[in-house]
């Protein structure tokens, strides 16, 4: 299925024209079953800052966009409970797949993705924040390999903390995943 979806879909950073789209496909998941964001987050500043790192990638199907996702250091996320098996970290975030797009395999796709181009930039792991209901998550990540590490409240939200080891899925899996 990967090779009709590397067919399918274009997968690459995001750019400043992309803004207002992206934007009205974060808020379009507000409020639907397993999404932790509100009428506040994803502010528009997240994304301009994303944009600004080049860390917001998406992946297209012709010129609509259907998923996105950012992958970056996140500093404010050091002191949970993760393993000293990643040195050099990005972190998983504001990852989503347009309703109309769900249950098609589009998020594991992404998640590959987003698992090479992080890879391919120099990070050696993810780590992963994902909200404590959103179960479809939890097992997309666990499919791929991910640990629990534990969990922790932030931004008002109860998350469990998950983390991929590149390593560890170069020796399962081999070079890339896509």
């Amino acid at each position: 299925m990967s090779k009709e979806l590397n067919d399918k879909y274009e997968f690459r950073h995001a750019v400043r024209e992309d803004a207002d789209t992206i934007f009205a496909l974060y808020k379009s998941l507000v409020g639907t079953p397993f999404c932790a964001w509100d009428e506040n987050y994803p502010a528009r500043s997240n994304l301009e800052d994303d944009l600004a790192a080049h860390s917001i990638y998406c992946l297209c199907e012709g010129e609509k966009i259907v998923a996105v996702a950012t992958a970056m250091h996140c500093p404010e996320h050091d002191v949970l409970p993760w393993s000293p098996a990643i040195q050099k970290p990005c972190d998983l975030m504001r990852i989503g797949v347009a309703r109309d797009q769900q249950g098609r395999g589009i998020g594991a796709f992404l998640l590959r993705k987003m698992i090479d181009a992080s890879r391919d930039a120099g990070y050696d792991g993810m780590r992963i924040l994902v909200c404590q209901t959103n179960l479809p998550a939890v097992k997309l990540y666990r499919n791929f390999g991910a640990r629990y590490r534990g969990e922790t409240t932030a931004y008002g939200i109860n998350w469990f903390c998950y983390e991929i080891v590149y390593s560890e899925l170069e020796s399962l899996k081999g070079n890339k995943l896509s």
